[in-house]
């Protein structure tokens, strides 16, 4: 264990006359051992498992393995599983974990059955990763990052001679990987500005690659390299502005055509015919058939037989002529996307006309297009931690969590430690309000809640925030209403501030509070609501202003008050602010970066911060630091994700889990014993609900101090006083003052004892009649047992009578683990000490009387073998240590003389 100790040699210095031990505390606690600091002890983390286990499928290929037809997919969870599963038999054949790997949104399969893989590490720094599978030697292999700096593979496709498509996310690129000499191209971005290629696909030379945010097609020579726009006309299909175009979300070739859907809102499939290099008039959408639905749902992989294409859309599988293309439901109900399809010649029950694709859970489903029927099959698939995407306490003082992706949430009881799944799409943000949680989901800005008093929560959905608002990341009460925070939708700037009556069901949009930043941090206080933004707006557009900003909203007036940057020396245009909170003291608490900061409500004026970890900049896009106050006053916020506890009084800190590679969300909630603990969900295990245990200090006592002298001294004679600890448990450090009458004492000398300057370092002063002791040990040095600290010299300068010598009240000592636990033992009384100053007194008298006879022979004969104590350590004459036959004699002697 590697402390910084609150007390060094020059600081040992400083204090002599002044300062207490309790000015000093901890930055920082080493791992592996219980925190204390503040009253509080802090345990290690406790792994409460896996909330939610669940299959959750992106993508899946049908391809043929061994003559079989296979399944190809990857289930997404803390270390994503590469699958394959034998569809006639509903068995799975094998599976391998992609290390590193926490989600796959694409396969693609190569002509000689290679499958390849579309992998993203979420987990640290989020990048791309190509992996392939070989079905002839059954392994998967890492083929490394396509392009350096983009955070993930969206798509992929092949052509005839195996090499290997993909479209990336951060700046919309396109990579291209040759098995032959096992290397990446890197085709550059296809539209400047255009962040996404989300979908791919391959036609004799080209590439055609799907954009997003702004639905654009381009086609690509992936010889030269040249790039061409070919979706000018796609705006006048869709019947919307050209800048309203949405992503090109999903494409494939498919007899001759170019099969393009464009994502939400449209969710429009057009056709773009690759031999006259035209778009064509004909479109399913949302009124296929007359019947008006959902519109197309994705897809990776579309089969046609017959010249006729079955696409999933408006809940039916949905069958388009592609001779005169018009469109059919068929009486197949079928109501998301398909996860992979092909046709499988089945041999039994009628099955020969077959299709079969996947579902997100991993089941799987079989159509029959001839009789137009479906039999679906369950999921064989090993279920992955879903990773934990918020957790909130309920008013219940349950904890409740979402996934990512969304689909399944739990609900945690911290006395009984049981966890209860429910469904819920993917929650950004939580809050309670009444008997009821309240859920801000993505996509769409949607809020749901769900009544905590049933035994399973449901939750429904009660409005949908609008105003093209996606992403609701910050909820808060405020007096008998909800107050969020939104981020908004792809391709846009400009957040908005959003108040939730449930009383009367009714809402109320504040859009572009700050010019087109996006909230993350809200506090309520006396009619004005304080937030915080982050720079950053939906996917997809970059931000247009430099730093992150405060606002106040008077609620009563429906107006912003104002808008501030924070003046924090060294800060310098941060992207986010956000964490913010009331404190107990009235004011304003919110962390940017690595700093920790209070306004003023009134002046919004900054009252004190501190730059806990120096070591952050410029750092946050949405998702925004937790703040919550313990029970005793103590701020727990994971300030740059960070677990970081703060006394609000000093602004001392400790940081917990110091070995975290990046702390996502946390709450707190009560347990059985009445603790309230901190939980968390941590980026190098996402999927597992972790604890830290929180209990009230129990100290061990440094020891008792206390001071040893002898009962009478003769006048002009020195005298020696002893500062002692009896019981010493890992005593560190000590302060203490020892009162004299001046005009009996004079001091000669103070020194350390050899225990404690062995390692340690001892100062003193001494001013009008009080000596001022200061003692520390070094580095992880302690003192143990009963042990001697200091001996005081003094001389007898003063008449004859009895003189006290005093140990003051407010003398302190500290353990070595004080840095942590921030307690000092204190003693609470004067422990005074009487001398009697006399004649010269003669060693061997021990019954005072100025002479030396039998009766002193008497008195030591019945010491002769006992320990030495402060009652007959007079009587060692001759200093060795204890008490014989040696001083006897030495009596005598003086008897005989």
């Amino acid at each position: 264990m590697k402390l910084k100790k609150w007390m060094m040699l020059s600081f040992a210095i400083l204090i002599i006359s002044s300062v207490t031990f309790s000015g000093a505390l901890p930055a920082g606690a080493a791992s592996g051992e219980p925190v204390r600091f503040k009253g509080k002890t802090f345990g290690q983390p406790v792994d409460l498992g896996v909330p939610v286990s669940r299959v959750a499928v992106s993508d899946a290929v049908v391809g043929k393995e061994d003559g079989r037809d296979v399944f190809y997919t990857t289930v997404n969870g803390d270390t994503s599983i590469f699958n394959v599963v034998d569809v006639m038999d509903n068995k799975l054949i094998r599976s391998f974990p992609l290390d590193g790997t926490q989600q796959s949104w694409r396969h693609t399969i190569a002509p000689d059955g290679t499958v390849y893989i579309a992998g993203i590490t979420t987990s640290g720094q989020t990048k791309g990763d190509l992996w392939a599978y070989s079905p002839l030697t059954k392994t998967v292999q890492n083929l490394g990052e396509p392009i350096k700096g983009e955070k993930s593979i969206w798509t992929l496709t092949t052509d005839e001679k195996g090499n290997v498509y993909g479209g990336t996310f951060q700046s919309g690129k396109v990579f291209k990987y040759d098995p032959m000499n096992k290397k990446f191209r890197d085709y550059g971005s296809m539209v400047q500005g255009q962040e996404y290629v989300r979908s791919i696909a391959y036609h004799e030379g080209y590439v055609y690659a799907g954009i997003g945010t702004k639905g654009d097609v381009v086609r690509l020579n992936v010889e030269t390299g040249e790039k061409q726009v070919i979706s000018d006309g796609v705006a006048a299909l869709l019947g919307v502005e050209a800048s309203a175009v949405p992503f090109a979300y999903d494409m494939t070739v498919v007899n001759g055509l170019l099969a393009v859907k464009f994502g939400d809102p449209s969710m429009t499939l057009l056709f773009y015919d690759l031999t006259t290099k035209e778009w064509l008039p004909h479109k399913v959408g949302k009124d296929a058939g007359g019947v008006t639905g959902a519109g197309v749902f994705s897809f990776n992989q579309l089969v046609a037989r017959d010249n006729k294409l079955y696409v999933p859309a408006n809940g039916h599988v949905t069958e388009v002529n592609l001779d005169t293309f018009e469109t059919r439901l068929t009486a197949i109900k079928y109501g998301t996307s398909f996860r992979g399809a092909g046709w499988v010649e089945f041999d039994t029950n009628g099955k020969e006309q077959s299709f079969v694709t996947m579902k997100g859970n991993g089941d799987y489903s079989i159509f029959n297009v001839v009789d137009e029927t479906i039999e679906n099959f369950p999921s064989v698939l090993q279920g992955q931690p879903n990773p934990i995407h918020n957790i909130e306490q309920g008013p219940d003082e349950k904890l409740y969590m979402s996934g990512y992706p969304g689909g399944m949430a739990a609900q945690f009881d911290p006395v009984t430690l049981k966890y209860t799944t429910f469904v819920l799409e993917q929650a950004e943000g939580m809050i309670a309000h009444g008997n009821d949680m309240y859920f801000g989901v993505y996509p769409g800005g949607h809020v749901y809640k769900a009544d905590t008093t049933q035994s399973v929560p449901k939750a429904e959905k009660v409005f949908t925030i609008g105003d093209h608002q996606d992403r609701p990341y910050i909820m808060k009460t405020m007096e008998d209403k909800i107050m969020i925070g939104t981020i908004p939708d792809y391709g846009q700037l400009g957040g908005a501030l959003t108040i939730y009556d449930p009383v009367t069901d009714k809402h109320e949009v504040f859009r572009d509070i700050v010019k087109n930043q996006s909230i993350v941090g809200l506090a309520y206080k006396d009619g004005y609501i304080y937030g915080s933004t982050t720079v950053h707006g939906g996917l997809g557009i970059s931000p247009s202003e430099r730093s992150a900003k405060m606002f106040v909203w008077d609620v009563a007036n429906k107006k912003k008050v104002t808008e501030f940057t924070l003046d924090i020396p060294g800060l310098s245009n941060p992207p986010m602010i956000s964490g913010l909170t009331v404190g107990p003291d009235g004011n304003i608490w919110g962390g940017v970066n690595g700093v920790l900061f209070k306004l003023d409500p009134k002046t919004y004026e900054l009252i004190d911060y501190k730059n806990i970890y120096s070591d952050i900049n410029n750092y946050g896009m949405w998702r925004p630091y937790h703040s919550y106050w313990s029970k005793d006053g103590l701020l727990y916020m994971d300030l740059a994700d960070r677990i970081t506890i703060i006394d609000p009084k000093t602004m001392d800190h400790v940081r917990l889990v110091p070995d975290s590679m990046e702390v996502k969300f946390m709450s707190t909630a009560v347990d059985a014993n009445g603790n309230e603990n901190i939980y968390y969900a941590d980026a190098s295990s996402m999927g597992n609900l972790m604890m830290i245990p929180i209990s009230d200090a129990e100290y061990e006592n440094a020891g008792q101090l206390k001071l040893a002298a002898p009962a009478s001294a003769g006048s002009g004679q020195t005298v020696s006083l002893t500062l002692q600890m009896e019981q010493a448990s890992q005593l560190y450090a000590f302060k203490a003052k020892i009162q004299y009458e001046t005009d009996k004492w004079e001091v000669v000398n103070v020194r350390a004892t050899e225990a404690w300057k062995d390692q340690g370092y001892l100062t003193w002063s001494d001013e009008e009649g009080i000596i001022t002791l200061v003692g520390t040990q070094l580095k992880e040095n302690s003192i143990n047992g009963d042990a001697s600290l200091a001996e005081i010299t003094l001389k007898a300068i003063g008449a004859e009578g009895d003189t006290a010598i005093t140990l003051l009240k407010g003398a302190e000592t500290i353990r070595l683990d004080g840095d942590q636990t921030g307690h000092i033992d204190v003693i609470g009384q004067d422990k005074p000490i009487n001398i009697s100053i006399g004649l010269s007194k003669i060693p061997e008298d021990f019954n005072g009387d100025n002479k030396v006879d039998v009766l002193d022979l008497m008195l030591i004969s019945k010491q002769v073998g006992l320990s030495i104590q402060d009652q007959n350590r007079h009587m060692d004459l001759n200093g060795d240590g204890k008490i014989d036959v040696a001083d006897m004699a030495l009596v005598g002697l003086k008897i005989m003389n």
